[in-house]
């Protein structure tokens, strides 16, 4: 009975029009949200390495209906627990489509503020992304090295970007593309 009054009341401070929910999904996102674009070494790319636009906003499990109300508005995603984090979930987005068609349009029209320069370029390379930009080297090292200026230059990366770009430059090599694609086995 508590956790149904508790509920009611969670849903009951909600904005009714959908214009203000909006406003209140953004500002929501723009404190407990994040774009970021993830960098991969994969051995069986063309180039060694991928990147992995994700959209997540994080939680405390006891709120989990504004996740749920952020996956119902937005009209896709998932909401997933945090790993390594049992207490805390995520709306989590990393379906590049449907990043490209709802999460990009929304953020577009309803504009963030705190994470405007990151929605910036990871609008810009989702949409490198779709267009596949990333099969040419030159594309593919121009957004690497933008990927590392979002979330405070690439400050919590795994991998330093000299590091990267040097391993790219071999990998990239016309000798090492044939190889790959099987040209230089005619």
């Amino acid at each position: 009975m508590l956790q149904e009054y508790n509920d009611l009341v969670k849903v009951s401070n909600l904005p009714k029009k959908r214009k203000e929910l909006a406003y209140y999904i953004v500002g929501f996102a723009d404190a407990e949200g994040c774009f970021n674009v993830a960098l991969k070494k994969q051995k069986d790319t063309r180039f060694g390495w991928v990147l992995d636009p994700v959209f997540h906003v994080t939680q405390h499990k006891s709120h989990r209906h504004i996740l749920e109300l952020c996956k119902r508005f937005l009209g896709c995603g998932r909401v997933i627990p945090k790993p390594g984090q049992p207490d805390v979930l995520q709306f989590y987005v990393d379906n590049r489509r449907q990043l490209h068609e709802k999460i990009i349009p929304f953020f577009e029209r309803y504009k963030l503020l705190v994470k405007a320069r990151d929605f910036e370029i990871f609008s810009k390379i989702v949409r490198d992304l779709e267009q596949k930009k990333h099969s040419n080297i030159d594309s593919f090292k121009e957004m690497v090295k933008i990927a590392f200026e979002m979330n405070q230059n690439g400050k919590q990366r795994r991998y330093i970007l000299s590091e990267v770009m040097k391993d790219l430059s071999l990998t990239g090599s016309s000798e090492t593309i044939r190889q790959t694609t099987g040209e230089s086995q005619r």
